[in-house]
């Protein structure tokens, strides 16, 4: 039996994780909340990882909300960057293995093509800074570590894109969504299982990047108006040309290549639009 720490626990990953308790007998998942552990506190930090065996550690704790990481950016940092920084000091010269789960934001979505694992990042917010610094930090330490890129994550649980356009079907019947922003939309279920694979397979861990989302991308209208025609309820989606907020610059076009994964390990993701599909079926 293996043990996994998984941080964030209140968060939509980990709650997917532990739905998937079933599937993966061999692992013992020790889900902890920010009540149970905040990772800010790193003498607690320091305590859950001395005090138990934990052969990986998967952190889906994150301070996610992208607007006001610009006005509370250190605080921002603290989960994102140092308590990173300090989990991978903490495992050096142990067996544990992080998995560190970063972000489409770190680009600057200026490509205009699926960005690899080696595209060199450019942050345009707190948000992106701070999941890149955390990036830079494990590609040059000692530990055992790896990372995942994602993007656009969606699942029943919490509040995401996709739970939100489903709440608004409920009380309008006209939605304007922007179809200015292009990315790859990941179902939190298919990245918790390629987390998964990867703890089975020889890699090494290194720091290495890997590129995670379902196939295929969407602008924010389409994969709105796919919800709607899954839901088959009379909702109107109107094709805005406004960003989703005028507060905080976000990359307009972050898609994720997949070629790395697949050459690897032979994987490829289902298309986003079969696991939207499971997905508001399990809301609706």
């Amino acid at each position: 039996m293996k043990n996994i720490l998984i941080t964030g626990g209140n968060g939509q990953l980990a709650k997917t994780f532990n739905s998937l308790k079933p599937n993966y007998s061999s692992y013992n998942f020790i889900i902890k909340s920010k009540k149970e552990l905040d990772i800010t506190d790193l003498d607690s930090l320091k305590n859950e990882i001395f005090n138990n065996k934990y052969h990986f550690i998967f952190n889906c704790a994150a301070y996610t909300d992208v607007d006001s990481a610009e006005e509370k950016n250190d605080y921002n940092k603290s989960i994102n960057y140092v308590a990173v920084k300090k989990m991978t000091e903490l495992i050096q010269g142990t067996n544990c293995k992080l998995v560190q789960f970063s972000t489409d934001y770190v680009f600057d979505g200026n490509k205009k093509k699926e960005y690899l694992e080696t595209d060199k990042a450019n942050p345009i917010n707190n948000y992106g800074n701070s999941k890149y610094l955390a990036e830079q930090h494990i590609i040059n330490s000692s530990s055992k570590s790896l990372i995942i890129r994602t993007s656009w994550l969606f699942s029943e649980f919490n509040s995401n894109f996709v739970k939100k356009i489903i709440d608004l079907t409920k009380k309008k019947n006209q939605i304007s969504v922007t179809d200015i922003e292009i990315g790859s939309p990941t179902y939190s279920y298919d990245l918790a299982n390629f987390c998964m694979k990867l703890c089975e397979e020889n890699i090494n861990w290194n720091g290495e990047i890997f590129n995670f989302s379902n196939s295929g991308y969407a602008s924010r209208y389409e994969l709105a108006k796919k919800i709607v025609d899954i839901l088959k309820i009379d909702c109107q989606i109107i094709k805005s040309l406004d960003i989703t907020s005028t507060k905080v610059r976000r990359p307009q076009d972050s898609r994720l290549s997949l070629s790395k994964i697949k050459t690897k390990f032979s994987i490829t993701p289902r298309f986003w639009e079969e696991a939207l599909h499971e997905c508001v079926n399990k809301i609706k």
